[in-house]
């Protein structure tokens, strides 16, 4: 049997932090897709971003998220934007009926700036269009000056009388 005698053959020394864990190499020049930060040679190979942390504010910081979510800010911005829209029509139609009842004027819809284009869904319903809000539909009569404001409990889109899914 061979042995080897340890004073051929020099061991490595390893680093060790205030922690008592290994140092961690940086000489691959691996770094975060998103914002940079160098990835450890010790992290393993398919790793791409930094990893997931929580700062001191309680703040999550995950740049995987991030750099995921930056590709479709813009389709999000429209459609929070459009939300938002619905969201402060409804609360102005809410002030319209705690003022003016639900019968109102074209006049007190311009006062408030509920503007009838900016309703989710049009629709024919008996010879009157149906402007369709957040819990509210808003019924203009063709030859009536008056318009009709009434509350609906929807709870999904019908397609022919059925819940879309």
């Amino acid at each position: 049997m061979y042995y080897l005698n340890p004073k051929t053959i020099p061991m490595k020394k390893k680093n060790f932090d205030m922690t008592g864990r290994p140092v961690k190499t940086y000489k691959l020049g691996r770094a975060c897709q998103h914002c940079g930060e160098p990835i450890a040679d010790q992290e393993r190979a398919s790793k791409t971003h930094c990893t997931r942390y929580k700062d001191e504010f309680g703040v999550i910081h995950d740049c995987k998220r991030k750099k995921h979510q930056l590709k479709h800010q813009l389709e999000e911005d429209v459609l929070l934007d459009w939300c938002a829209l619905q969201r402060e029509n409804k609360k102005r139609i809410e002030d319209i009926i705690k003022a003016h009842g639900d019968e109102v004027s074209l006049h007190v819809l311009d006062a408030f700036n509920v503007i009838l284009h900016n309703g989710i869904r049009f629709y024919q319903r008996s010879g009157a269009t149906v402007v369709e809000f957040l819990s509210y539909n808003i019924i203009v009569k063709p030859k009536s000056k008056i318009f009709k404001i009434e509350k609906h409990e929807k709870l999904g889109i019908r397609i022919n009388g059925r819940l879309a899914a």
